[in-house]
This record gives C-alpha cells, structure tokens and sequence, in this order.
C-alpha cells in the first residue's frame, strides 16, 4: 500500500530538498572573502579584502564601506597585510624540498622535475604546476640535523665557479662534487662531471647547487608568504574566485588557494625597519658614581629591543645612552615616535640627538610635562647612524623614553 501526501506537502516536501540540494552545493557558488588587515606606513590598520595588488595600486574592499565598493590606495603608502582571524590549515603532508631562487624567493615543494627555466613543481598533493620559469639558485632535498644545517649553509653561503651536489656520506657528513646540471627526473639529478653524465638519486643528497653569474640587483615588488612555507618575491598579486594569482620573475602563472596567503609584506624596497639591522654599537651613558658596579648596571640600562604595539619591535632607553647603526642603501629618513614610559613617576627633561656620521642631524629637548613627540629627520644612505638620549641631571631620574616602532625609508 503506498502513502499519498497532499499536494501541500509533496511542494513542501520538494523544496526541502531543493534545499537540500543548495545548501550541499553552496561552498562551490558563494565564495568566502578573505579577511585582511592593512597596514599602512604610518602604523594605522584598515579592516577590508584584498582584490588586487601591483607596484603601483592596492585594490580592496573595505570592511567600512558601504555595498563594499571597491577602495583604491596607492603601494607606496601601505606597508604590509596580513590575514586576520583563523590562520590557514596547514597541509598534513609538509613540503620538506625548499627552492630557492635568483630573486630572493624560497618555494616549499613536494616534488620537482625539469630543467633551466622549464620546471614542473607539485606544490602539494592536488596542486602541480607546470612550466615554471623561475630561475634556481639551490634545491635543498632534504631536512638535516644540527650539523648538517651548519655545513649546507655554509656550502650555500661559498662562492662557486660550477653547479654543485651535496652529498650525504655515510654518517651524515655533507661532500660537494663540482659539475653540471643537467636535468632533475624520475627522482635523479642528471650531472655532467668533466664530460661524463651520471644519475644522482635525490636520496643521496642534501640538495644542488646553481652556477649564476651575478645574482640580478634587488627585485622591487613585494613578498608574499603563503601557508605551505613559501615566500615569494611578487610584482603582481589578484583574486580570481577562490585563487591568488602571483607575477614576478618567473612570469605571470604561479596559481594557489586563495587560502594559503598569510600575509604580504610591501615594504621591500621602501622601508626598513631598525630593530631588523645589525647594531654596530649600543651602551649606556649612565655615570651612576657606583664604582666598579657601573660596568653591571651599564650592560643592563643600554638600549635594548622590547615587543611593540605595532608591526615591529620599540626600542626601549632606560636611561642616556647610545644606539649606533648604519643606514641601508636607498634609505634617506628616520620616523619614530620617541615616547616616555607610561611607569615613571618623576621626570626630568631629556635631550634627543640623531647623528649622521660626525654631524648632528637633529637635537630636542622634550621637557618634564611632555610625553612623546614625532620625530622625522633627514639621514643619509649608508652612513652611520647614532641616536642619543641624555640628561643634564646626575640622578637620572624619570628619563625611560621608547621610540615606538622606528623605521628608515626612501
């Protein structure tokens, strides 16, 4: 005996699985939108989606519009963004072959077959990608230990006249042999050593090395880190669907989740920021009349990094002291925000210098009821920067001041 439904219920019966039906097909009509967050060069976050991204133009859709229109921001203003809320799932299967290339990107592979600038790459277990033209600088195959890491940095460090094998011997010591490359498949290394070619299997090795001339001058663009350990150096980026598309040195075919992208540095070529230079001096100036405990009290009072507010780290003054590094190429301003700390109950006022060499490039006295101030001064590229705080009083006392998130740029 069959069941009859009214035709009331047989349409509400049929659109429940309609449905059904949509609701099991929706990941693949709507499109989640990635949210973002950039910011720009003055340390101010803007909430939005990225849609484009150039050496000229940020394209996004801002959080705070109205019917999400589109917002246009010029690079040269934004300094990095960063995906916000949940990170990315990162692969169970991890890529342990990194490759390296001539312009400063590292790609994190599974597997990859080819040869000069015709290259296949799987970047994971569904995601291949054929005839990739980036140029290599080393393969490394493998993960090492201690020691292993040590001396395969060294051998990248080396300057060659031939493409390189590092081999692994028994034991686990690293060799290298002299030849050249001549393709990489089936999981060999093809290698031509004084005219004969032999098969490495890429077992054997801790990784390969590449013969460049001159390495090209510093690529412009921007770096690109994605989920799976890569980091590219790009000169475009745009969303299409579900897909971040990169353009750089290898052309314009590099295509991967939308969801891999953790984060886009833009200030590559435009900013530096002091807490990523090597110091060539930091001390204190403090004369606290203790004797022989001055030198104790001194290693503790020099300036020294604490975590920031911002994208970058601060640099903390305890009290008068010296900070001494050199300006990298193309950098031609110092911006900081020199600020007391929100702790210190007496104050004394305190005179700041930045130095360019041997002459003084700016000086300001901040005075016991001023908090912080902006400062903004001109220095020269490769020159030696030293930025003074002192104190005309002998106690020292209230004069901790952080400069809050200092940065050089062009």
């Amino acid at each position: 005996m069959q069941m009859r439904l009214p035709v009331s219920q047989w349409n509400l019966f049929a659109m429940g699985c309609v449905l059904v039906g949509l609701l099991e097909f929706a990941p693949a009509l709507a499109q989640s939108p990635l949210p973002l967050r950039i910011t720009d060069i003055h340390g101010q976050s803007i909430q939005g989606n990225l849609v484009s991204l150039d050496q000229d133009v940020l394209v996004y859709k801002s959080s705070e519009a109205t019917k999400g229109e589109d917002v246009s921001k010029k690079t040269e203003e934004i300094l990095r963004i960063d995906r916000s809320g949940n990170p990315p799932k990162r692969s169970s299967d991890p890529s342990t072959i990194k490759a390296g290339l001539t312009d400063g990107s590292v790609l994190s592979l599974q597997k990859i077959e080819g040869k000069e600038k015709n290259w296949t790459i799987q970047l994971d277990d569904k995601l291949a990608q054929n005839g990739f033209a980036g140029e290599l600088k080393y393969l490394k195959l493998k993960k090492l230990d201690a020691k292993g890491e040590d001396a395969w940095e060294a051998y990248v460090r080396e300057e060659i006249k031939s493409d390189a094998l590092i081999v692994v011997r028994p034991g686990g010591a690293l060799d290298r042999v002299d030849g050249v490359v001549k393709e990489i498949r089936d999981g060999k290394v093809q290698f031509d050593v004084d005219g004969q070619i032999v098969e490495a299997s890429v077992d054997r090795l801790a990784g390969v090395l590449w013969y460049r001339k001159q390495l090209p001058a510093k690529v412009k663009g921007f770096s690109v880190r994605l989920s799976n350990g890569s980091s590219l150096v790009a000169q475009k980026t745009r969303i299409v669907e579900d897909s971040l598309q990169l353009g750089g040195s290898w052309g314009d075919s590099l295509v991967v989740p939308l969801e891999w992208l953790d984060s886009i540095d833009c200030g590559l070529d435009k900013l530096a920021w002091l807490s990523t230079l090597t110091p060539i001096e930091s001390r204190s100036t403090n004369q606290g009349g203790f004797g022989d405990f001055d030198a104790v009290l001194a290693k503790t009072t020099k300036p020294r990094w604490i975590k920031g507010d911002g994208p970058n780290q601060d640099l903390l003054f305890s009290g008068p002291g010296e900070y001494l590094f050199r300006a990298p190429e193309g950098m031609t301003k110092l911006q900081t925000r020199i600020q007391r700390a929100t702790e210190a109950e007496a104050r004394s006022a305190i005179s700041i210098e930045v130095w360019v060499d041997d002459q003084i490039a700016m000086r300001k006295e901040i005075a016991p009821d001023e908090d912080s101030f902006d400062l903004e001064v001109p220095i020269a590229s490769e020159k030696k920067i030293k930025l003074v705080l002192a104190n005309k009083s002998a106690l020292n006392v209230g004069t901790r001041a952080v400069w809050r998130q200092p940065r050089l740029s062009k």
